[in-house]
C-alpha cells in the first residue's frame, strides 16, 4: 500500500455535502484523523501505516489557508471534479506548486475535461473506472501519462476491473478489492473555546509573534494538546527540545499554523468533553496560582515554562483517564469521527 484517501462521509439522510459544507468536511477530515486519531504520530501510525494521505478539497478550501495544512510530505490535495478552473484558481496552484505541495486530479472521466489544464502543476490523475466506457480507460491513461502524471484506477471493485486496469497501463490502483473499510475507535480531545479559535487564526494571520499567541493558548489545554499534535506532525525534530508553547509554535512555519488554527477554528469547535475542558483549564489556573505563591517561579518566563510542562502533564493524565466509553467509533480507512459525520478513507492506493 503506498496511499489512504481520506473522505468526509456526511450522516445527514436529507442534503448533501454542498460548497457550505466542503471546507469543514475537509477540515473534519483533517482534525478527527491527524489530530484527534493520531494516525501519523500515535500507535495507529505504528500499527497501520497510512503512507501518502490524500484529501479533497473544493475550490473555496483550496483557496483558503486550510489548504497549507496538507504539506508536501504528508499527502496530496485532491482537486474535486466541481473545481472551476480559472485564473484565480491556476495561480494559488502554480504557488503553491511552487512551495512543494501535490495534487491529484479527482474523478477523471473525460479527455475534455476541463482540470486537464492545470497538467503542470498536477501529479496524479485518478480516472473512475466506473463512470467511464472500459474500453474509453487506455486512451485516458494515456492522455494523462503523456501529460506526465501517474494514473491512480479507482473505484477498483473485483479482479476484472483490476486486470482491467492494469492492461490499460495506470501505475496505482484504489477500490474495494484492494483494500476495505476498517474501523477504529479513537478518543476525541475536547473541545476547543470558539472566541479563542477565532482569535487565535486571526492574529496569527496577521503576523502576532508566536510569544503572544502563546500567552493566549497556552491557558487552555484543549487546544495546546493539539498545537501539540500539529508540531509532532510537522516538526517531530523539535518536540524534545519545545520548553515553551512559543517554542511550539515558532517550530511551525507560520502558514502551517495558520492553516491549522483555521482547521480548528471549524473542526474543533464543539461540545464534546466539554466538562473535561473545563476541568483542565481549572486545573492548569490552579497549579500556576500556586507556583506563584510557593516562589517556584522567578520571572513571567519561567511561570511560562512551568506552565507549560504542566499542562501537558495535565493533558496526559486526564486524557489517558478518561473511560472506553468516549470513544468514538468511525468507519476507517484513515478515519475518525466528526461531530455531524465521520471522516472516512474509501481505501488504501496500492501499486
Amino acid at each position: 500500500m503506498v496511499a489512504t484517501e481520506l473522505l468526509f462521509r456526511w450522516n445527514a439522510s436529507d442534503a448533501a455535502v454542498g460548497p457550505e459544507l466542503g471546507a469543514y468536511a475537509t477540515a473534519a477530515a483533517l482534525s478527527n484523523a491527524l489530530i484527534d486519531g493520531a494516525l501519523l504520530t500515535g500507535a495507529p501510525a505504528a500499527e497501520h501505516p497510512l503512507g501518502d494521505l490524500l484529501v479533497n478539497m473544493d475550490r473555496r478550501t483550496l483557496l483558503s489557508p486550510i489548504a497549507e495544512a496538507l504539506t508536501p510530505d504528508i499527502g496530496v490535495i485532491e482537486l474535486l471534479e466541481t473545481v472551476e478552473v480559472d485564473a484565480l484558481l491556476v495561480q494559488r496552484i502554480r504557488d503553491l506548486h511552487g512551495r512543494g505541495y501535490r495534487f491529484a486530479l479527482d474523478d477523471i472521466v473525460s479527455a475534455d475535461d476541463p482540470r486537464w489544464a492545470l497538467a503542470p502543476w498536477v501529479q496524479f490523475a485518478k480516472i473512475d473506472v466506473v463512470g467511464i466506457d472500459s474500453d474509453q480507460l487506455p486512451a485516458l491513461v494515456r492522455q494523462a501519462q503523456e501529460l506526465g502524471l501517474a494514473v491512480i484506477a479507482e473505484k477498483i471493485e473485483d479482479e476484472e476491473a483490476l486486470r482491467r486496469a492494469r492492461r490499460a497501463g495506470a501505475d496505482y490502483f484504489q477500490g474495494y478489492d484492494i483494500a476495505r473499510p476498517s474501523t477504529v475507535a479513537v478518543h476525541a480531545l475536547p473541545g476547543c473555546d470558539a472566541g479563542l479559535a477565532g482569535k487565535m487564526f486571526l492574529l496569527a494571520r496577521a503576523g502576532v509573534a508566536a510569544s503572544s499567541l502563546a500567552l493566549l493558548a497556552g491557558r487552555h489545554p484543549a487546544l495546546v494538546a493539539r498545537l501539540l499534535s500539529v508540531q509532532a506532525i510537522h516538526a517531530p525534530q523539535c518536540v524534545a527540545t519545545a520548553q515553551t508553547l512559543a517554542d511550539v509554535l515558532d517550530s511551525l512555519p507560520r502558514a502551517v499554523l495558520i492553516a491549522w488554527l483555521g482547521v480548528f477554528n471549524i473542526a474543533a469547535v464543539h461540545g464534546r468533553d466539554h466538562e473535561l475542558a473545563r476541568l483542565l483549564r481549572g486545573e492548569l489556573a490552579d497549579g500556576r496560582l500556586r507556583l506563584r505563591r510557593e516562589g517556584r517561579v522567578g520571572t513571567s518566563g519561567d511561570l511560562e515554562q512551568a506552565s507549560f510542562v504542566l499542562c501537558k502533564q495535565l493533558v496526559r493524565m486526564r486524557l489517558s483517564a478518561r473511560p472506553a466509553a468516549a470513544c468514538q467509533c468511525p468507519e476507517r480507512r484513515a478515519t475518525t469521527s466528526g461531530d455531524a459525520g465521520s471522516a472516512s478513507g474509501p481505501g488504501r492506493i496500492a501499486a
